[in-house]
């Protein structure tokens, strides 16, 4: 009679590691798609505030300039000028009899153009005068009873102040004059607002 001897024996390291290597198991997928997806999510948040704040910056670059510009502008005329007459306002738009405190700054991307537009109202009848200043270097002066339309894609809204014998530090300047400007950008394409304010006093 034979006799027959069955021995069990467990599989190697080897064999059982072999066997591991042959396939992933659900649990392992599902945990490397959510690292996957989380990873995804903060790049994509993190690229689009990126490109905001390029925008922001660049917007605030814009104002700045025009800011700059109409200091500029003001601290060119004589004290006698009606326009540096102490006036205007930065919390609402301000005139005094026909000299306008604000204005309106429209920029074309697709025209490079730059549009200055100007309402004065007299015996209630409102002007605008529009300067646009094209790409050419070609300067247009126009006049009329309607608001020209802008290109609307940057429009800027502009007010200035002017304040005779300013207090500063506690001491006040007799015979100089501080002009202040708030420029502000009016089709909110990028939030928090932007808006850009400087001061310059001269004698």
């Amino acid at each position: 009679m034979e006799t027959y001897q069955f021995r069990l024996t467990t599989p190697s390291p080897l064999a059982r590691n072999r066997g591991r290597a042959l396939g992933f198991t659900l649990a392992e997928v599902l945990i490397a798609m959510f690292i996957l997806t989380v990873g995804l999510t903060a790049m994509a948040t993190l690229v689009a505030q990126s490109l905001g704040g390029t925008d922001r910056a660049r917007y605030l670059g814009l104002a700045t300039t025009l800011v700059s510009e109409k200091l500029e502008d003001v601290n060119r005329w004589p004290s006698a000028d009606p326009h540096v007459s102490a006036g205007g306002s930065l919390s609402a738009d301000s005139s005094s009899g026909s000299i306008n405190y604000y204005d309106d700054v429209d920029l074309s991307n697709t025209s490079g153009y730059v549009s200055e537009t100007i309402a004065s109202t007299t015996a209630g009848v409102t002007t605008y005068t529009n300067v646009i200043h094209n790409a050419t270097g070609y300067v247009d002066t126009s006049s009329g009873t309607t608001a020209p339309t802008g290109s609307g894609i940057i429009a800027f809204h502009r007010r200035w102040l002017i304040e005779a014998d300013p207090v500063v530090n506690g001491i006040t300047l007799t015979g100089s004059r501080r002009v202040t400007v708030l420029v502000t950008l009016t089709n909110q394409a990028v939030e928090p607002a932007v808006a850009f304010q400087m001061s310059l006093v001269r004698p």
